[in-house]
């Protein structure tokens, strides 16, 4: 250990001098016109149990036990697959002309929306985190950008999310809507008097249904709006520096422990070849 020591202090304006050099190369590449700031915009939001707005849980008389405000693991699985389909990025891809954005060469259409889902994807990240909520990040040049982003993948797939919750409940309604108009046909020819009940109890289940399809029923509760963030998120300009400068100390005491070991083979119990 004294010898290695002893060689790199001998080789030591050599070594200080590659050293110096990658610290330089390392600050001019890491400007910001050579590799731009990126700056992470960040939306966490819980998501509501589709159960609490069931017709069974809203309009049941006996108290239903066991019904959580927010949605459980599968519930949470469905909205990261929507946050992560296809519709939702290609429809923020195209409302914010990404591809330019990302300077994606359109030469070859195809190659252009892949290389540009590529990009998006790899700047786009949505997970469930430790404490059950989702989180939705998004990191860009632009951190208006890159907050704006956020809110609409969020906002789209909230919406699809809604949908696909309210369809069954929708295709209830028009099923029961249509019982009723033939119930009230059969009661203006005079049917029995049991007729007009059931009418009652039909627009009653309906109404029901309608209530709990309503979109007043938030799906999803955010308790942190995206925002432009002020502080950049990468490159970290001083860890790239710390790593380059330490990365060529050691391949600068190698080389030089080498060529120390080659000249002075016959020191250190060596043969040259």
């Amino acid at each position: 250990m004294l010898e290695i020591l002893k060689i790199v202090l001998k080789w030591k304006k050599q070594v200080l001098f590659f050293t110096i050099i990658a610290a330089i190369v390392s600050i001019i590449i890491t400007m910001p016109f050579i590799m731009p700031p990126y700056y992470k915009s960040i939306s966490k939001f819980y998501l509501s149990n589709p159960s609490s707005t069931d017709r069974s849980a809203l309009f049941n008389e006996k108290e239903v036990a066991g019904v959580n405000m927010f949605g459980g693991k599968e519930d949470i699985n469905r909205f990261l697959t929507i946050l992560n389909s296809a519709p939702v990025n290609l429809a923020v891809i195209q409302k914010y002309n990404l591809g330019k954005h990302y300077k994606i060469d359109a030469g070859n259409p195809e190659l252009f929306m892949y290389y540009t889902q590529k990009e998006f994807y790899n700047n786009f990240n949505a997970v469930r985190n430790d404490l059950g909520a989702i989180e939705v990040s998004v990191v860009d040049t632009d951190n208006k950008l890159a907050a704006q982003i956020v809110k609409d993948v969020v906002s789209i797939s909230d919406s699809i999310y809604r949908t696909i919750l309210v369809e069954n409940k929708s295709t209830v309604i028009e099923l029961l809507n249509k019982q009723i108009a033939d119930k009230n046909v059969e009661l203006a020819k005079g049917a029995s008097a049991t007729i007009s009940d059931d009418i009652k109890k039909l627009v009653a289940i309906r109404d029901q249904y309608a209530v709990s399809s309503s979109k007043d029923f938030k799906t999803i509760f955010i308790v942190e709006e995206p925002s432009p963030a002020v502080k950049k998120t990468k490159p970290v300009r001083w860890l790239i520096l710390l790593a380059s400068t330490i990365a060529a100390f050691v391949l600068a005491s190698l080389v030089a422990l080498l060529l120390e070991l080659y000249k002075h083979a016959d020191k250190y119990g060596f043969q040259r070849s």
